[in-house]
């Protein structure tokens, strides 16, 4: 499949459409345009799509998060899908699946049974977590619960919350009876709940985004009354991996929007597609598009094996999803010129909402944090544990799981080091830029191991968030070669063959990123060598460019072809590449080509 045929994500996902039920029903639906029609109008009114919502409920919507059917691939396929027509249509639906995982994770029967028949009587789920005063140190928040002869008592203000004037069920962070345990407590909207004005906000103009005030308000806790630390912890180890595919589907909404206007457009005497610059950012816009739907779908499936145990994955996914998209956009802009500014033509609202993503869940500080306590552990001793690819290649085959049971899992983490498995790559896909990158990984921690000895990491947090952000992005390349490279594919334990503009993606994201990445590890170093005496003498830079950048001219011959291409011959951008040979013995061909056809 190519871009003109399906999005990144479902591109990526190594279970087809047909077996995510009821989502092709909701996709077809929301590619219809009429529907798009009525969410633009929705945006314009700054009214939540009510209609479209009711259509999407019909056609069974409810399922997707309802305990008893949630998968985190149902999930996440459809955050993807609703992120790419609407970002207030996404938040609005997905707000739902971020408000239940504490039901997921620690919920009894009869709360996981009322979510659901609220859900099936048409109605949703929102989390209060933030308060204006303490904004994301949710440790310091004023809601207090305390126990009553009916059960517990909730009372405090909440805001800028998702669905926090209209959805019906209420899961709320409270201090624990005054005292410093934090807790989280199931109430249900009545007359002890208000709704406070929205908020305009710059993103997601139809989304209902205001305040609550509880007033003494009914309610239960969700696991023990102290436990809400620990099951927020685990609920946004989870859901960060969703806002990873909200990113991807905001992605490639602004990719097809932009590749449409650059064929279309013609000022010059020809489309202005056929123009060197335009077609450039075209390109970039793919590579950023395949490397956002690869790191959300390589998350999603780690949830969906491991549970918890992939936070590692879905904090990448939160970053560099987040990050990457954002430049697609900004790509996807620089075509469009100053009608990506005009409401009336429809991009602006792709520029406004995408910035929500980075912020949704935790903001790209709080995931840094994360990371580089993460990008720590791997400089401070030689990998362990392997390449993790057996652990991979389970989550690739394995089909979706009840999320109220992966929820609950308790396995040790899955972070395998990422330099061990960019060798691993390297050695399978005989690609001297997938090489590069290991060499890069090994460069990275031998700088942050001198960081440590001179007291640098300790002191300096913006050192530290910036090696953070460079261990985040090769992690989202390393999950495109696992997904779209033959050899890599392999690897991963997945069949068939990626479609070719997907591996000429790929190509372009190793040769544009890798030299990126490799020009911010120099930048690092020249920064530390004012710390102490240098380090091991690294690999030359001139030799990590020179294996990035081989892999660029092939990859723009081959997204140029399929970018000008006449529109039925764009499912075949260029030459046939040759089949790759499993360990089994079978042939795998590109997605889409028959053997007959590889060999034209």
């Amino acid at each position: 499949m190519t871009p003109d045929e399906a999005p990144a994500w479902r591109r990526l996902c190594p279970l087809p459409m047909d077996r995510l039920a009821p989502l092709p029903a909701l996709v077809d639906h929301l590619d219809r345009p009429q529907a798009g029609r009525r969410l633009a109008e929705a945006d314009a009114a700054r009214t939540p799509p009510d209609d479209v919502l009711a259509e999407l409920r019909s056609l069974g919507v409810a399922a997707v998060y309802d305990p008893d059917t949630a998968t985190a691939v149902h999930v996440n396929a459809l955050n993807a899908a609703l992120a790419r027509h609407s970002g207030s249509l996404a938040i609005t639906l997905g707000v739902n699946a971020l408000a239940l995982l504490p039901i997921y994770i620690a919920g009894t029967p009869q709360q996981r049974d009322r979510a659901g028949a609220v859900l099936r009587a048409d109605g949703s789920a929102a989390m209060l977590l933030t308060e204006l005063e303490h904004g994301s140190n949710l440790a310091r928040i004023a809601t207090r619960a305390v126990p009553g002869a009916d059960g517990w008592r909730l009372t405090g203000e909440k805001h800028l919350i998702n669905g926090g004037a209209r959805h019906d069920l209420l899961v709320a962070l409270a201090r624990v009876d005054g005292g410093t345990d934090l807790g989280l407590f199931l109430a249900e909207r009545d007359d002890s709940v208000t709704a406070l004005p929205a908020w305009r906000t710059l993103p997601t103009a139809a989304a209902d985004i205001s305040g609550v005030r509880l007033d003494d308000t009914v309610a239960q806790p969700i696991g023990a009354p102290g436990d809400g630390a620990g099951v927020l912890r685990l609920t946004l180890a989870l859901s960060r991996g969703g806002i990873g595919s909200l990113a991807s589907g905001a992605a490639s909404g602004a990719l097809a929007q932009a590749v449409a206007y650059a064929r279309g457009r013609d000022v010059y005497g020809e489309p202005i597609v056929h123009l060197g610059a335009i077609a450039e950012h075209l390109f970039r816009a793919t590579a950023l598009d395949v490397l956002v739907a690869a790191a959300a779908v390589k998350a999603t499936f780690l949830i969906n094996t491991l549970g918890p145990a992939a936070a590692h994955a879905t904090a990448v996914a939160k970053y560099a999803c987040c990050l990457l998209a954002e430049e697609a956009v900004a790509e996807g802009r620089a075509v469009l010129g100053s009608r990506a500014l005009v409401e009336e033509f429809g991009y602006a609202a792709r520029v406004r909402d995408v910035l929500l993503y980075g912020v949704f869940d935790g903001t790209s500080h709080i995931l840094l944090d994360q990371l580089q306590w993460r990008l720590e552990r791997f400089t401070a001793g030689p990998p362990q544990g392997g390449d993790g690819y057996r652990t991979l290649a389970e989550a690739y085959t394995t089909g979706p799981q009840p999320l109220v049971q992966v929820a609950r899992l308790r396995v040790r983490p899955f972070a395998p080091n990422p330099a061990a498995r960019a060798a691993t790559l390297a050695e399978a896909t005989g690609r001297p830029a997938v090489g590069a990158l290991a060499t890069l990984l090994r460069h990275l921690f031998d700088l942050v191991g001198r960081a440590r000895r001179s007291g640098r990491w300790t002191a300096d947090q913006a050192w530290r968030f910036a090696g953070a952000g460079v261990l985040a992005e090769v992690e989202a390349l390393l999950a495109a070669v696992e997904l779209t490279d033959p050899r890599g594919r392999v690897t991963a334990g997945l069949p068939g063959r990626a479609g070719e503009v997907d591996e000429a993606a790929l190509g372009y994201a190793l040769g544009w990123r890798g030299a990126v990445l490799a020009a911010r590890v120099d930048e690092l170093a020249a920064d530390l060598a004012a710390d102490g005496p240098p380090g091991p003498e690294p690999a030359r830079a001139d030799d990590l460019l020179a294996a990035f950048a081989a892999e660029r001219a092939p990859a723009r011959a081959a997204l140029r072809r399929w970018l000008t291409a006449a529109p039925g011959d764009r499912s075949r951008p260029g030459p046939a590449e040759p089949p790759v040979t499993a360990p089994n013995g079978s042939v795998d061909q590109p997605a889409g080509r028959s053997a007959a056809g590889a060999s034209r």
